[in-house]
């Protein structure tokens, strides 16, 4: 394969990364639910529903990524998502909400893995895999500042349409997404199965064998439980974004200015991640990731005012650093024809992680904000020091990358 058609993969990932989600209608999708009769346990339900169903489909996604492909997987994706945005703009009620979730959670599980895989190939084919973490930072960036500009457009859109709009609004990016996937190639082309009965006789193979290999090289299987309960945490508070800026008093205009806000900083620190990390020791990023984690938790709950949904930057720094840093220390201990199902691995805990305590929220969510966040608060400090002594006791063994991980480690 040509060098300068798999250097152009590398800018059409940037682009690609700009347009894969443009979220119009984010500043406003909990008052959208709001309107439609939706309570604060609905929407945790909801986003519970949609959990569960990444989790069951998640790894066979993966799977399906490192099998036919992974840009034709992301271009699955992309037609899934829009769909999911269709059926939210004209749908009114629980059960349409749940249809339209669907679509977005075999969205979600297509995408989960493959697109960073994608990356990481195109990298490794060139031989210049250690510069993961600056490409996949940068995209990070620039689709976090995409995402902000899409705010910022989300509430406008909203306040002079309507929230319906702003939903609507949203379907355009997988469209201009799946148009750029035509512009980029598959590095490591893959064979076909001949038969049904041979492709699943290969999905189960690949899928124990990932499994065996996560669940004995303990420091991928603590960086996928450390990046599950990151994510799983931040999904927590996501959804009560919006009624604690309510809560504090910030008019519903100022919501899309307020997101956007959350995503350039989002994006700074993506695109900082590398310089950030790259003369401290990986142990103490994790530290400091915990650390931004946590605390906004303790302030949102105990000092309230107009302007405290600024804590909430806490969180966004971790979602701008987390990925670039997990993701390769993941990728480089991974073989190749396993990499997308074993980062699913890592999105599947995330959302099993969500699923399992979410009923905690389900219960509590209609009992007032600052309780949920004082639990967020108090169930975060729980797993985060059950990680802490966990990673204490790694065999140093599992820090070197070696030639042959799965039979040597």
């Amino acid at each position: 394969m040509k060098k300068e058609l798999l250097e152009r993969n590398i800018k059409y990932y940037y682009l690609f990364s700009i347009f894969c989600f443009t979220p119009i209608a984010m500043p406003i999708l909990t008052v959208f639910w709001q309107n439609n009769g939706l309570t604060l346990s609905d929407i945790y339900l909801l986003e519970s529903i949609f959990s569960v169903i990444v989790v069951i489909i998640d790894v066979p996604m993966g799977m399906i990524a490192d099998k036919i492909g992974k840009r034709t997987s992301i271009k699955y994706s992309t037609i899934m998502m829009f769909l999911g945005w269709i059926s939210y703009a004209s749908g009114s009620s629980f059960f349409a909400f749940l249809i339209a979730e669907i679509f977005l959670a075999i969205a979600q599980a297509l995408i989960s893995g493959a697109d960073s895989s994608l990356l990481y190939e195109t990298l490794k084919a060139l031989d210049r895999e250690n510069e993961f973490k600056r490409h996949e930072g940068r995209s990070r960036a620039l689709q976090m500042y995409s995402f902000a500009v899409c705010n910022l457009i989300g509430g406008v859109v909203a306040y002079n349409f309507g929230s319906r709009i702003a939903v609507l609004a949203t379907a355009i990016g997988p469209v201009i997404s799946f148009l750029i996937l035509t512009r980029i190639l598959e590095v490591n082309k893959v064979q076909k199965m001949e038969t049904l009965s041979q492709s699943w006789k290969e999905y189960k193979t690949l899928i124990s064998s990932s499994f065996k290999f996560v669940l004995k090289h303990k420091l991928i299987q603590w960086n996928i439980l450390f990046f599950s309960i990151i994510t799983g945490s931040s999904v927590w508070l996501l959804w009560l974004y919006q009624p604690y800026m309510e809560f504090t008093g910030l008019p519903i205009w100022f919501f899309g200015v307020a997101f956007a806000i959350f995503n350039f900083f989002a994006a700074t620190m993506s695109g900082l991640s590398n310089r950030i990390i790259r003369n401290v020791s990986t142990s103490k990023v994790y530290i400091l990731l915990s650390v931004l984690q946590l605390v906004p938790l303790l302030f949102m709950a105990t000092i309230i005012g107009r302007f405290s949904f600024l804590f909430i930057l806490g969180h966004q720094a971790v979602r701008g650093m987390l990925r670039p840093v997990i993701s390769n220390e993941i990728l480089k201990y991974t073989y190749s024809d396993k990499r997308a199902t074993v980062l699913s691995l890592a999105s599947l805990g995330s959302r099993l992680f969500f699923s399992l305590t979410s009923p905690i929220f389900i219960l509590i969510a209609n009992d007032g904000l600052i309780k949920n966040i004082f639990m967020q608060f108090y169930l975060l400090i729980f797993f985060l020091f059950i990680m802490y002594f966990s990673y204490q006791k790694i065999p140093q063994k599992y820090f070197t990358v070696k030639d042959d991980v799965f039979d040597k480690q």
